[in-house]
C-alpha cells in the first residue's frame, strides 16, 4: 500500500514539475472557453445569486459554489474530458519505468 501512494505522489510531482500540469489546465481553459461552458457558467452563477435565499446582498461564494458547481461539472462535454483524461494517461505511461528489462 505504501509503494502505492509513494508512486501516486512521485506521479503528481513529476507531472508538476514537469510542466504538464500547467499545460493540461490551459488546453481544458481553451477549450472550455471555446464551447461556451464559460458563459453557461456564469449565467448560472447569476440565476443563483438572483435566486438566493440569503438575498442578493448577502449571498455567499460558498453558497453560489454550492449550487452552480455540479452543473459546471456535468456541462464539461464529453469530449474534452475525454481527451484531457487520455493526455493525463499518456503523461503517465510515459512517467513509469518499464518494469520488464
Amino acid at each position: 500500500m505504501a509503494d502505492s501512494v509513494q508512486m501516486r505522489e512521485e506521479l503528481l510531482r513529476r507531472f508538476i514539475e514537469s510542466g504538464e500540469r500547467e499545460r493540461l489546465q490551459e488546453i481544458l481553459r481553451s477549450k472550455l472557453l471555446a464551447s461556451g461552458w464559460q458563459d453557461r457558467v456564469k449565467d448560472r452563477c447569476q440565476r443563483a445569486i438572483r435566486e438566493s435565499e440569503s438575498g442578493i446582498d448577502k449571498v455567499t461564494v460558498d453558497e453560489i459554489a454550492e449550487k452552480v458547481t455540479p452543473f459546471a461539472r456535468a456541462e464539461v462535454p464529453e469530449d474534452i474530458k475525454s481527451e484531457l483524461l487520455e493526455q493525463a494517461r499518456a503523461f503517465v505511461y510515459r512517467s513509469i519505468p518499464d518494469t520488464d528489462s
